[in-house]
């Protein structure tokens, strides 16, 4: 990683360790990058993969952290500040590279999520029909990310990872009411994307009754 220390195992991150890091403590400080690493990579992959390269995206986005943690004013919005900085280097990354996306969508979660009712056991993933499933299941995560404009796949995309509307909305500079707008978007473009394709999937309508106010 470029211009980064290498993180370390480390005990889970507290608000104190980032507040030490802020003020220069090095080890501290990769205590912050190993926390980030257990989390940043798979999100560059979801937002940006196929369009931008995850890992450079995240050893720039390091380099940012590294050089500017000392103007991380409030050490709870540690996530949030770092999902803002690599929205802007993906930005950065996008004005040199502009192409249709293609999304490699690796990790079994998102693939559950964009299709939670695949005809095949989750349980078995070493079996050749696991694996068959999976790759099928990969298959139709990519096309149906690919097909959402950014905006709503972003949303979308941190929606699937924990993040609240409120939260979204702070971090994309974008009402509320337009981050619900655009993960109902998502959400219809998936439902009717997988009953295309052939697979019974959620009814987005019902899944959104769990949404935060």
């Amino acid at each position: 990683m470029r211009d980064v220390m290498l993180p370390v195992p480390t005990e889970p991150l507290t608000h104190d360790v980032v507040a030490a890091a802020t003020r220069g403590d090095r080890m501290a400080l990769r205590q912050v990058l190993a926390y980030l690493m257990t989390w940043l990579p798979a999100s560059a992959r979801r937002l940006y993969g196929g369009n931008l390269d995850p890992e450079e995206l995240c050893q720039d986005t390091f380099t940012v952290v590294v050089r500017r943690i000392d103007s991380l004013a409030d050490p709870p919005r540690l996530d949030a500040w770092v999902m803002g900085i690599l929205r802007r280097v993906a930005a950065d990354h996008l004005k040199k590279r502009r192409r249709r996306p293609r999304i490699p969508v690796e990790d079994v979660e998102l693939v559950d999520a964009l299709a939670p009712d695949l005809p095949m056991p989750r349980t078995e993933r070493r079996s050749p029909e696991a694996d068959a499933w999976r790759r099928q299941a990969i298959d139709l995560g990519e096309r149906i990310l690919a097909d959402l404009d950014p905006d709503a796949r972003e949303a979308y995309v941190l929606h699937l990872e924990g993040w609240s509307q409120t939260e979204i909305a702070r971090l994309t500079q974008a009402p509320r009411g337009t981050v619900a707008s655009r993960i109902r978007r998502a959400r219809r473009h998936v439902h009717d994307a997988s009953i295309r394709a052939g697979y019974r999937a959620a009814d987005p309508v019902a899944d959104a009754q769990g949404e935060d106010p």
